[in-house]
């Protein structure tokens, strides 16, 4: 008998443990009401201030964080036409010839996985345009740095193909011209240094 009741003790217990945290008013409190709805409005409304605001990296994370939870109609057509949104900020930096500002924003992109996700088909742009365009970027920007670099200004074209970088840190050319320009530069300062220091 005793062990019975010892056994319908232990039950009782594991179920306290197993149901009491759906069964909490603080959990009952702090959880979204219904099925949801209010939160994935605020989801989205947060995410697209971000866009608006060029917050476009927070943007994509929100929804994608969202969308992990939520394949809800609603979310996907809003995460889709933010991406939208953002490839055609993109696109408008580069054909103004802002190729920074572009490349930072195609970066944005690929890097945010939106071009995989399971809606990609219906997006206008894939990972192979948005790759393709940055590295049009670094590459307008390497050619504008050399230009300056061969009018003998250093300090201004590292200044430039750093801004590459940025959104393409593996491109060895533009590490590789950034080395060298920076040795030049050093060297040019030693000797105006030296010859400064003679009589």
């Amino acid at each position: 008998m005793r062990a019975i009741r010892l056994l319908a003790l232990t039950m009782f217990c594991a179920c306290l443990i197993a149901f009491a945290p759906s069964c909490s008013p603080i959990r009952a409190i702090t959880e979204p009401a219904g099925n949801g709805k209010k939160s994935v409005d605020d989801t989205i409304r947060q995410a697209q201030a971000e866009v608006a605001g060029g917050e476009y990296k927070k943007a994509l994370e929100l929804y994608s964080s969202a969308y992990e939870k939520n394949h809800a109609p609603e979310m996907r057509d809003n995460y889709s036409a933010a991406g939208e949104q953002i490839r055609k900020n993109a696109d408008t930096a580069y054909q103004r010839k802002d190729f920074a500002e572009a490349g930072s924003i195609y970066n944005t992109l690929i890097e945010s996985g939106i071009s995989t996700r399971d809606f990609a088909n219906s997006l206008s742009f894939n990972g192979d345009y948005l790759n393709g365009q940055k590295n049009a970027c670094s590459k307008a920007l390497l050619e504008a740095g050399l230009t300056i670099y061969r009018d003998g200004k250093l300090e201004d074209a590292i200044s430039i193909w750093k801004k590459a970088l940025v959104f393409d840190r593996d491109n060895k050319d533009i590490k590789s011209a950034i080395e060298t320009a920076t040795t030049q530069l050093q060297n040019l300062k030693n000797i105006k240094q030296k010859n400064s220091l003679t009589p």
